[in-house]
């Protein structure tokens, strides 16, 4: 699309949504406020949807041409790691949800924690990814 990798499109989406999805569940863990894990549970559900989108996506761009094979490999591997923490926080919240458990017990700090990880992964991929950008390690960049 206007010869911009889709990559770089669809990667913001998971960012910004793991990031504001760690700090809705963190500040309702600390203040016992059950409406922003509503919050978080749904942002986790989009951040999960996108996070498998951009890894896909990135995994099909590193098949191109013109990458530094470490730099690459840390970006993939962090983009990874934060997928799959997303998509398994998503799915154990989807399940509580569906069965009426998360709204009767308390948010679980196994939850928390597996989603403050994907948060750092997912920082670390983008920063790493940014670097990627700027050293000029995509086609086309």
């Amino acid at each position: 699309m206007l010869s911009i990798p889709f990559h770089l499109l669809v990667v913001h989406f998971p960012i910004a949504l793991t990031i504001i999805a760690v700090i809705s569940d963190a500040w309702a863990y600390r203040t016992n406020r059950r409406e922003l894990h509503a919050t978080g549970y749904r942002l986790t559900l989009w951040a999960a949807a996108g996070s498998l989108l951009a890894v896909g996506t990135g995994l099909q761009l590193m098949g191109g041409v013109g990458f530094d094979n470490a730099r690459t490999t840390a970006h993939a591997g962090a983009g990874i790691i934060a997928g799959i923490c997303l998509i398994a926080l998503a799915i154990v919240r989807y399940s509580a949800h569906n069965a009426g458990r998360d709204s009767r017990e308390q948010y679980p700090a196994m939850w928390l924690m597996l989603e403050v990880a994907a948060g750092v992964m997912v920082a670390a991929a983008a920063v790493s990814g940014h670097r990627l950008v700027l050293l000029g390690g995509g086609p086309g960049l």
